[in-house]
């Protein structure tokens, strides 16, 4: 994959990144809570949509917010979501509409997961709040299939509490355009770290406040001990073309291709990191969620 392949942005991402690159859209503007306002904004204006009236219910609690789709399969899996934004961004309000299009897709619940944020809380405070939550929740669903899936730092969670907090729990983890490695930066941070709605500076804020806590338990997705790769659930990685995580995600899935770990993998060349939150306005993003519906969260594999 060429630099200048890598850089063709989807039409429509292009439009959206050339707009923000006009209404000089700063990653920071100094106040963190201005910027989780600016960045809740952003979001509603160019990628949310109301949600339909289709009497699907939708049941909220402290924790965690259920979407059921309009029609659920009979054998559909639950599937347990841990949302993005380097764990001081975002909330479940916020990937609603890409929830209520994941879930209708599956015919399936689809469950987000809120937790406290960095850095008013520690990450220890948050993951093993979230895994309490988690567990818990688990508890209550008795053998119908379970998929833990998240996108960014979600994925890393993801993979994290699947392993090293409920393992054998799960019967899928799906991981998009996930956080992988808390250690090297790869080359498609010089070549998306401006511009591709996650810079490089932001990516190195959240690694910050992530890596104690990962590197303090020896927990590195690029070292998984074979006791971990023999816990590691049937896998699904969606990478993205032009995203400072590309190059961690292409790498992960090459690392783990020659040890027998059955692995899907989905790559989207010309769409940038957080597509899922335009799913709402952006036929490309809504797009590529059904691809992933229709491969990453199936159970069995699908012979053609």
């Amino acid at each position: 994959m060429s630099d200048t392949e890598a850089r063709a942005l989807h039409v429509e991402f292009g439009r959206l990144a050339a707009a923000r690159k006009i209404m000089a859209v700063r990653a920071s503007t100094g106040s963190l809570a201005d910027d989780r306002v600016n960045a809740e904004r952003w979001i509603a204006r160019f990628g949310s949509v109301a949600e339909p009236e289709d009497g699907a219910p939708v049941d909220a609690d402290e924790h965690s917010v259920v979407i059921r789709p309009a029609q659920e399969a009979a054998d559909s899996p639950h599937v347990l979501y841990i949302h993005g934004g380097g764990m001081v961004y975002y909330s479940t309000a916020v990937f609603r509409p890409f929830l209520r299009t994941l879930a209708d897709t599956l015919h399936a619940p689809v469950e987000a997961f809120d937790y406290l944020k960095a850095p008013e809380h520690t990450v220890e405070q948050s993951v093993e709040r979230l895994g309490r939550h988690i567990a818990a929740r688990c508890r209550t669903l008795g053998d119908r299939p379970l998929v833990i899936a998240g996108d960014s730092v979600g994925g890393l969670l993801a993979l994290y509490l699947s392993l090293r907090v409920l393992p054998g729990v799960f019967s899928r983890i799906v991981l998009i355009y996930p956080v992988l490695d808390l250690q090297t930066e790869r080359e498609s941070y010089r070549t998306f770290g401006e511009g591709y709605f996650l810079d490089s500076g932001s990516m190195r804020l959240f690694k910050s406040l992530l890596k104690p806590f990962f590197s303090g338990r020896d927990f590195d997705p690029f070292a998984l001990s074979e006791s971990d790769l023999g816990r590691l659930p049937a896998c699904s990685i969606v990478t993205t073309g032009c995203d400072v995580l590309r190059d961690e995600g292409l790498a992960w899935v090459g690392h783990l291709a020659d040890r027998s770990v059955g692995l899907r993998h989905q790559h989207f060349p010309d769409l940038p990191h957080d597509f899922c939150l335009y799913v709402g306005k952006l036929d490309s993003a809504r797009n590529a969620v059904d691809e992933i519906a229709g491969t990453a969260f199936q159970l069995a594999e699908r012979h053609v």
